[in-house]
């Protein structure tokens, strides 16, 4: 770990008096944060609250901004399942000097583009280890490099409406690495700041060339043109829509502009993709609630726990994907526990189709013949599960005992000497399984 990196963050805590304001549920992530500041960087000021709801985590944030604290926000990408986007735009917005940092777990590069457009200053993706942990703190804090830290202080001499001063920096920037794009938005900013609009257009074109997927610029332009050209915004609003496809106001707001200008079909298209990103954002949320209706039903009433399961499926539709397996799989037990086998089998069926070559898929439907007497087809699907993943016998006695069964039952007896065998490496004193070995043998 870099001595350079620890001095930043302790430089932030004892010698700025900053906080660090945690909203997450992530017990484990936040024992990692404290014994990272407290233990290994040895830092005596205690400096971290954490909450597990968003009102109480804003209020927090106003009350140290408030005092004149530097805050350093540690925000989770969904809580309680629910995405956390209005939480990071409403303290970018109150609050812009707070530094934020988005907790996620893997996720894709549109994902993280969002992230960053929202305002995230920085994104952790968990888990994490300690080195990374500081190197990221670090880099939130002070942006590493003379050229981004010029850029870091003209962005606060803006904010402070000191434009000559950023005519000054933005030079700088500039003739440190000339055509930098981050220099001429700080020179775009301060003319439009200063009245000089033909000039700021230039320099925001000028960035715009110099980096095609770097927004800031064609934020600027978009914004020029709003209200005066309606082509050239339309033009920049999709260029944005491109690097950025998740933000669903920008997807309206296109859609707006097409409808002004009587293009139906087109403001259309874009409506119905803003829905499609906003039911996408909303499915954390609505999957965790009704999981966990389904969950506490689950043994008690499995009729009633298949209904919501059936739903949170129904809900996903078109944009179900292999991490809905699992509500598969316990809509498929929720069946079997009251006979309705078919039914099961159908249901497998359908998650075949999103991961048609997962092998538990395979087995769950010969455990659903199974219970309709079916041993052939139970047989086949259980054959096709090993096919599919060869070492799914060793996963579980309990799935061995089951397969090798069945096996015996329909005379595959080679195939059932196999599974016995290589399960009873995996799980030896398994009294179960010696006895169908025995029983064969």
């Amino acid at each position: 770990m870099s001595a350079n990196y620890d001095q930043i963050v302790r430089e932030f805590i004892e010698g700025r008096n900053g906080s660090c304001v945690l909203l997450t549920e992530d017990n484990a992530f936040y024992k990692l944060l404290r014994g990272t500041i407290f233990k290994i960087l040895a830092i005596r000021r205690d400096c971290m609250t954490i909450f597990h709801e968003q009102a109480p985590a804003i209020r927090e944030i106003k009350d140290k901004a408030g005092a004149g604290q530097p805050i350093l926000a540690f925000v989770e990408r969904q809580l309680h399942g629910k995405p956390t986007a209005d939480f990071i735009l409403n303290v970018k917005r109150l609050f812009p000097d707070t530094k934020i940092i988005v907790l996620t777990g893997e996720t894709s590069e549109e994902e993280l583009v969002f992230l960053h457009e929202l305002g995230a200053n920085n994104i952790i993706t968990k888990p994490v280890s300690v080195d990374s942990l500081v190197q990221k703190i670090a880099f939130t804090i002070k942006p590493q490099g003379k050229l981004n830290q010029l850029v870091h202080a003209g962005k606060q001499y803006l904010g402070q409406g000191e434009l000559k001063k950023v005519l000054q920096i933005s030079a700088k920037v500039l003739e440190i690495k000339p055509d930098s794009p981050a220099g001429l938005m700080l020179l775009g900013d301060a003319l439009s700041g200063l009245g000089r609009r033909d000039e700021a257009l230039k320099a925001y074109e000028k960035a715009h060339a110099q980096s095609r997927v770097f927004m800031d610029p064609i934020k600027k332009l978009a914004d020029f043109h709003k209200g005066s050209n309606d082509e050239q915004y339309l033009h920049y609003l999709k260029k944005l829509d491109k690097i950025s496809p998740l933000n669903t106001e920008r997807k309206c707001e296109i859609g707006r502009v097409h409808l002004e200008r009587d293009e139906l079909e087109q403001a259309e298209g874009f409506f119905d993709q803003a829905v499609k990103c906003a039911i996408k954002e909303a499915h954390g949320y609505l999957s965790e609630v009704m999981s966990n209706i389904a969950e506490s039903l689950f043994d008690v009433a499995p009729e009633k726990a298949e209904k919501y399961y059936a739903k949170l499926l129904a809900v996903k539709g078109s944009s179900l994907s292999k991490d809905d397996l699992e509500t598969f799989n316990r809509l498929g037990i929720a069946m079997r526990k009251q006979g309705k086998w078919q039914d099961a089998v159908k249901n497998y069926k359908e998650a075949l189709k999103v991961a048609p070559r997962e092998g538990g898929l395979y087995y769950n439907i010969g455990l659903a013949y199974t219970d309709g007497k079916e041993y052939s087809k139970s047989a086949q699907n259980f054959k096709r599960a090993m096919n599919s993943e060869q070492d799914i016998h060793k996963t579980s006695a309990s799935v061995a005992r089951n397969i090798a069964g069945i096996f015996i039952k329909v005379g595959m007896y080679d195939d059932a000497r196999i599974v016995i065998d290589e399960a009873l490496t995996a799980f030896p004193d398994d009294s179960r399984l010696q006895d169908l070995l025995r029983k064969l043998q």
